[in-house]
């Protein structure tokens, strides 16, 4: 993995599209489509001596934010988690809405919501959840969840069913990092063979996951056949699916220094932030918008980015041969920026004819090609 080091700056402006968009930049890479399968679950350290977390749980939290809660609503929380995944945490809450319903163990960094892990249980009419003696034990990447803070409780009333007061299950011994992407296409940089003409890339809203697997993304599985949250980015620039078929993937969506979702143009950015330990990856995808199912996604031997490299979390420009566009294969290929069935111009999400071939893999592995007078994206990851 090879990263330059540079001080970058961020232009704020955003280009609006009549549908759901995408992301572009240069050609193909290496994408190790020799294991379409998932490989068991490598070990992962958890530290040590079992580390027992205190949490606060809040409304300032929760997300969606909650409606008719009282000023105090709270709760505090220990949590622990041994070397074979074993859960113990014992939850209080008070001054809620009403008496608490349901309480959950999920997974999704601070700001985003995530699937329920483990379901938590009460004796006293929900004041206080524990975790039950028969609760599963969390997996070896669920463990790596749990030391990189991304773990997090939330109650359940009656008012607000989903979620009135939360809490991030974080350690303090995780890294955060602020990932930018940048649009830095230009009005010349996508070649229309067709009619000889150029045009701009324009960026969607994409998906990302911090992950420890050794094979390959986990947003790039099933290899074989795209999953519904890669065909939607791919196809039409939503990411509104992924948390649901890739557990820990979280979305960017809204541009910097813009008031909501919406795609960018040249000069645009997204940002957000994830917090890694030693081991930590990180993958991306969002859609090269001119097409009918290509997307930008990560070329290093696992199809994804070291956080850490020597110990050392990373710093700087990602290199853009570690960034390719990959076709989904869910969507017939028109030519590239010209196609009725491409974003800009289709009547509607999730038209055109199926592809033949329906491995998801590089241009490159592929046999297909884009002609591109520079690259479209750039990545910066930046430990705080």
């Amino acid at each position: 993995m090879s990263y330059r080091l540079q001080k970058l700056s961020t232009t704020k402006s955003a280009v609006a599209l009549s549908v759901l968009l995408a992301l572009g930049a240069c050609s193909s890479s290496d994408d190790n489509n020799d294991d379409n399968d998932t490989n068991p679950e490598q070990p992962v350290d958890t530290g040590g001596e079992l580390e027992t977390v205190s949490v606060t749980l809040d409304t300032a939290q929760e997300t969606p934010a909650p409606v008719g809660v009282p000023d105090g609503a709270s709760g505090t929380a220990d949590v622990s988690v041994d070397a074979a995944g074993v859960v113990t945490a014992t939850v209080g809450v008070s001054n809620l809405s009403g008496p608490a319903t349901m309480a959950h163990i999920h997974r999704a960094f601070a700001g985003s919501s995530g699937p329920v892990l483990i379901g938590l249980t009460s004796d006293d009419g929900g004041s206080t959840w524990t975790v039950p003696a028969d609760a599963r034990a969390l997996t070896a990447d669920e463990i790596g969840a749990f030391n990189r803070g991304e773990l997090y409780i939330n109650v359940h009333t009656d008012a607000n069913g989903s979620g009135e007061i939360r809490g991030q299950i974080d350690s303090g011994n995780a890294t955060r990092f602020t990932v930018l992407i940048e649009n830095i296409s230009t009005p010349e940089t996508l070649n229309v063979a067709s009619d000889s003409s150029t045009q701009p890339v324009p960026l969607s809203p994409g998906a990302y996951i911090v992950h420890r697997n050794e094979t390959d993304s986990p947003l790039l599985l099933p290899r074989d056949a795209a999953n519904a949250g890669l065909e939607s980015v791919a196809e039409d620039g939503n990411p509104g699916p992924y948390p649901a078929a890739v557990p820990g993937a979280g979305v960017f969506n809204t541009p910097v220094g813009a008031d909501g979702p919406a795609p960018i143009g040249p000069g645009g950015s997204y940002e957000f932030t994830v917090q890694g330990v030693d081991g930590d990856k990180l993958d991306f995808v969002t859609m090269f918008i001119p097409s009918n199912d290509w997307f930008y996604t990560a070329t290093d031997d696992d199809n994804s980015l070291d956080l850490f490299v020597d110990g050392q979390p990373v710093s700087g420009e990602v290199a853009a041969t570690d960034i390719a566009i990959w076709d989904a294969g869910t969507e017939f290929d028109e030519e590239p920026g010209t196609g009725p069935n491409q974003a800009q111009r289709q009547e509607g999400p999730n038209t055109g004819d199926p592809d033949s071939n329906t491995a998801v893999g590089s241009l490159e592995s592929r046999g297909q090609s884009v002609s591109l007078n520079g690259p479209a994206l750039r990545v910066t990851i930046t430990p705080q």
